[in-house]
């Protein structure tokens, strides 16, 4: 497929940050 833009990539981690502190939240 196409090469993601910078936003895509910019918004992709900012859902795997918020998934990392939901599991780390429950980890902790």
């Amino acid at each position: 497929g196409c090469p993601p833009t910078a936003e895509a990539l910019v918004y992709g981690i900012l859902q795997l940050q918020k998934k990392i502190r939901r599991t780390g939240a429950l980890w902790r």
